[in-house]
């Protein structure tokens, strides 16, 4: 009777009616979609060292993707696998590279570019095996091995978004419908930019996004409308981009970028918004792909060294090792009496810089930003301070440094990058907003130097004049202003930075179409000539990436010590 009564009360019928209801939703909930499943981390094997690009199909049940069969130096090729663990399938072959598949909204066909020596192609091919068929051509080549993706498929699949090179304008997309070859222009990036490129078109057809450039690693996110009108930025990082993914619902863009902790994946409002990161892709993940709730990313664990050869008539010879560390080695200079080497390193986790004596011995740290990414440090003339830039999350600033322990940096010029000093040690140069510009070495009585737009100002040995890298050449203005004029015209693909200027003449990157990979040319004063003086596989690609001794008989430059990438895919994405 007492029982009876007790259960009778109101607040206890009240309690076992909650407890019941919340019985039966959990019931339904494991009925439904079972228990809460946790994100997972899954190696994929691939059979080869280098994969990369990779594109799940739209049900989510199979990846497409490039790899080099012959290890870094080889041509990339088209492959097809089904997920988990299926074989994989080649579906293109030859001495050219097969570049960034993607598949069509009904998942029956691939298209991808093609890589020539002095031209770009695209393709599609069926996506199970078949005969390919050409779309498009265009004049010119990427000057990368590892290029930007350059093919998107519109949503109804009747057509490409592709990346158009053109001579003396930087790339551009375009539109080319399938059905008639017909090749309309989308995109005008303005000419002091590196160009457009990573092209994504939204699952609702109406949206495209892509990556601007504003020089040869760095750049933010752009949508505009598939007649290039609309035009909106999405980010304001003016960092690396690697890959643009739409999710399912056409709400937000993920993407991998370098924001100052290596490469991370994140995710952004497609009409801008705060970022935030997708932490269990770790900080070496580029080019995500998405479909469901499944991504996929490359992973790359790439590590460089500093190396030193001697210069001579033929070119180089006696390469060495000379500084190795637990991390990324990158952008050596040496100071301007020959003792002493400043590097970028990532020993520590973040970039910082490094100094040490020109043989690599007495090492020490010489910045704790921590946060930012850094970039290519310059002696002063003295030899007392260093200047450089420096990524945040505010963008990229030019910070000056003194070159004893226990400096520290201070900031000169915000928005801005690529800074060196005057030969008198009284000016520095840098670049912001496309232009370049003079100023006082505290960042006052700021000049526009060139406001047609170039990258990497350096003087001259002799002070006279301003040299910068312009279109596809070097160029020279007076350090006072005036109109610039083509200097040297290379033979080959030249890299967006890396100038510098000796008594005799100029060094600088390029690209060497004929073997697939970076060297280092002198352009003669006296003979007027362009000589490669340095070949040697794995140079690295960041700016940067070579130094000349002051008294004219060594190189050091930085070169990849491991350059393995593969895939990883992320199960339950949340």
């Amino acid at each position: 009777m007492a029982q009876s009564s007790f259960l009778q009360r109101p607040a206890v019928l009240l309690v076992l009616a909650l407890a019941s209801v919340s019985g039966v939703v959990t019931l339904l909930g494991h009925f439904a979609g079972g228990t809460s499943r946790q994100q997972k981390r899954v190696p994929l094997p691939g059979g080869v060292a280098v994969q990369s690009y990779p594109a799940l199909s739209p049900d989510g049940k199979r990846l497409a993707y490039s790899a080099r069969e012959g290890g870094a130096s080889g041509a990339w090729h088209v492959f097809v696998r089904a997920l988990p663990s299926g074989t994989p399938l080649a579906l293109t072959r030859g001495e050219e590279s097969d570049i960034a598949p993607v598949w069509s909204p009904d998942g029956a066909t691939l298209a991808f570019q093609r890589i020539g020596e002095d031209k770009v192609e695209y393709f599609v091919i069926p996506a199970d095996g078949g005969a390919e068929r050409k779309a498009a051509e265009f004049p010119g080549a990427p000057e990368s091995d590892r290029p930007q993706p350059a093919v998107a498929w519109t949503a109804d699949g009747a057509g490409l978004v592709v990346v158009r090179m053109a001579e003396e304008q930087p790339p551009s997309l375009a539109l080319v419908t399938l059905a008639t070859g017909k090749v309309e222009s989308i995109t005008k990036p303005p000419a002091s930019s590196a160009g457009d490129s990573t092209p994504a078109v939204s699952p609702a057809g109406d949206t495209l996004a892509f990556v601007r450039a504003t020089s040869d690693d760095r750049g933010d996110i752009w949508t505009c409308d598939l007649k290039g009108a609309n035009l909106r930025r999405v980010t304001f990082d003016d960092h690396g981009v690697r890959g643009i993914a739409w999710t399912r619902d056409g709400s937000d863009l993920v993407y991998s970028a370098n924001r100052g902790r290596g490469w991370q994946v994140w995710r952004v409002p497609a009409a801008g918004g705060s970022q935030r990161e997708i932490a269990i892709a770790g900080d070496r993940a580029s080019y995500p792909t998405l479909a469901r709730n499944t991504l996929v990313f490359t992973d790359s664990p790439e590590t460089s060294i500093i190396w030193r050869a001697a210069l001579t008539a033929s070119g180089t010879s006696g390469e060495q090792p000379l500084i190795r560390s637990n991390g990324r080695e990158s952008a050596p200079a040496y100071s301007p009496d020959g003792t002493r080497i400043a590097t970028l390193s990532a020993e520590s986790g973040a970039e910082e810089i490094f100094l040490q004596d020109a043989d690599g011995a007495n090492r020490v740290q010489l910045t704790r930003m921590n946060r930012p990414r850094l970039e290519r440090p310059r002696w002063s003339p003295d030899g007392k301070w260093l200047i450089f830039s420096a990524a945040s999350e505010q963008g990229w600033a030019v910070y000056i440094i003194g070159t004893v322990p226990g400096a520290q940096p201070a900031r000169v010029v915000p928005q801005a990058g690529e800074p060196s000093f005057s030969r008198d040690g009284n000016s520095i140069y840098y670049v912001s907003r496309g232009e370049i510009w003079k100023a006082a070495t505290n960042g006052s009585h700021a000049k526009d130097l060139v406001p047609s737009g170039g990258s990497t100002p350096v003087e001259s040995a002799d002070g006279k004049w301003l040299l910068f890298r312009s279109h596809r050449g070097i160029y020279r203005v007076s350090p006072e202003g005036g109109e610039p004029e083509e200097f040297i015209v290379p033979d080959q693909d030249m890299f967006w930075t890396g100038i510098q200027a000796v008594k005799t003449g100029v060094y600088y990157p390029v690209w060497e179409r004929s073997v697939r990979g970076m060297g280092v040319v002198f352009f003669d004063y006296a003979t007027k000539k362009n000589t490669v003086v340095l070949r040697s596989r794995g140079l690295d690609r960041s700016s940067g990436s070579f130094n000349i001794s002051p008294d004219g008989k060594y190189i050091v430059y930085a070169k990849v010590d491991r350059d393995q990438t593969s895939l990883v895919l992320i199960e339950n994405l949340r």
